[in-house]
């Protein structure tokens, strides 16, 4: 109810209670007063104190309107303070986080962790000790450091969450381990499983695996000579899973020629050789080229010649233009051509 309306019915109401008082009781009442006799009709009497009463609140409601008009005023100079201030913030530049108004102390403290220098941002404090907390963990996340966000009830596909995973994995390589073995979320495994391939043995890992893929081929042939974690896969487990790569992700001559130029540095060139020529076998035509590039990258070109002459005319025009230069004795460089 505004004050207006406060004010015409309490007059009501006073009106309407010294009438129906009147009614009944139109007799005086004397009240000694500091030794003052006052002499007023009852009705007068009875509807004096709700008079009082109503002129008080009438008075309290003054003051407080006119206190929440001006925090009203303030919280209005604040908002455009800081729509200025965020601008600011946003463009790198310093902001200060005075503000008048309660209501926008804490956002003007946190309005330069907006801004894009993340120096400045890094240096700034809130005074808020539940907020800071939270701007440290982040921090903490950042390092790669593993914290405590059980207090938070997180959702376990939440970005912080993700984060203080992919940093318990790289500190404590078992942890995936107890993550694949019972998969509950779908962007946690996926998670576990790319750390695990870092140091899964052969076996766990296609145990592990959703389904046969390029990019586990890939890293599994990138820890062939590892230091720290290499993995022991022997020629045939190394075409099978290629078979069922193939069967899910068909291969192309350019990634098979693509395997080999990943495996000529993390093998024997012996090894090599069998290899190409498993690949060649398994893998007909696409495999072909493979085998030839392997052949021309080891300078064995009568064998890339024989594997010519046994093929059809019209297969594998660039390497046949490439041992005629080769007979023409010219020197090149395959990884040029292919």
């Amino acid at each position: 109810m505004g004050l207006k309306k406060y004010i015409g019915f309490s007059l009501l109401y006073i009106v309407l209670l010294g009438l129906f008082v009147y009614s009944f009781e139109g007799g005086k009442y004397t009240v000694n007063i500091l030794d003052i006799p006052i002499t007023l009709p009852i009705a007068i009497w009875i509807v004096l104190p709700v008079f009082i009463l109503a002129l008080m609140t009438i008075f309290h409601l003054m003051f407080y309107g006119t206190k929440n008009m001006l925090t009203l005023r303030k919280i209005k100079k604040d908002s455009q303070k800081f729509t200025q201030r965020a601008k600011e913030a946003l463009l790198g530049k310093e902001v200060d986080t005075d503000y008048k108004s309660e209501v926008f102390k804490l956002p003007g403290a946190i309005l330069p962790l907006l801004n894009s220098d993340p120096n400045k941002a890094k240096k700034h404090r809130v005074h808020n000790d539940d907020i800071q907390d939270i701007i440290d963990i982040k921090e903490q996340l950042k390092r790669g450091e593993v914290v405590d966000l059980s207090e938070y009830n997180l959702k376990k596909n939440n970005p912080y969450m993700l984060q203080n995973y992919r940093n318990r994995l790289k500190k404590d390589p078992d942890f995936a381990i107890s993550i694949l073995t019972k998969c509950d979320d779908e962007l946690t495994c996926d998670l576990a499983f790319e750390n695990f391939l870092g140091f899964g043995s052969f076996e766990d890992i296609k145990r592990f695996q959703k389904k046969p893929s390029k990019k586990v081929l890939y890293a599994l042939i990138d820890r062939l000579d590892s230091k720290e974690h290499p993995i022991n896969i022997s020629n045939d487990e190394l075409i099978s899973y290629m078979k069922d790569i193939d069967k899910v992700e068909p291969f192309d001559s350019n990634e098979l020629i693509d395997i080999m130029k990943r495996l000529r540095s993390k093998l024997t060139p012996d090894r090599v050789v069998i290899l190409s020529s498993m690949i060649a076998n398994d893998f007909p035509h696409r495999g072909g080229e493979a085998y030839l590039y392997t052949m021309f990258d080891l300078q064995k070109i009568d064998d890339a010649r024989e594997f010519l002459e046994n093929a059809s005319d019209d297969e594998y025009p660039k390497f046949r233009y490439l041992l005629f230069l080769k007979d023409q004795g010219k020197n090149f460089d395959i990884d040029l051509f292919v």
